[in-house]
């Protein structure tokens, strides 16, 4: 699934930065509320972001190792 995701940023990299900026709103608002609110229900915010961040890493590790030197 990370390779696809790899070849796709380096196809589409405006759909891949919208996605990264999306998730870091999230990230923001999910702990703002947190703090802001102290209800836990708003933790579930770290955990949506969790599975897409983990396949942006592996996926950039990929682009970095097989897919610079194509481009």
């Amino acid at each position: 699934m990370y390779k696809a995701y790899a070849h796709f940023t380096v196809k589409h990299p405006y759909i891949h930065g919208f996605n990264l900026i999306t998730l870091l709103v999230i990230f923001m608002i999910s702990g703002y509320q947190l703090l802001e609110n102290e209800n836990l229900a708003y933790a579930a915010g770290f955990l949506l972001i969790s599975i897409p961040t983990l396949i942006f890493a592996k996926a950039s590790d990929y682009k970095r190792k097989y897919l610079s030197a194509n481009s």
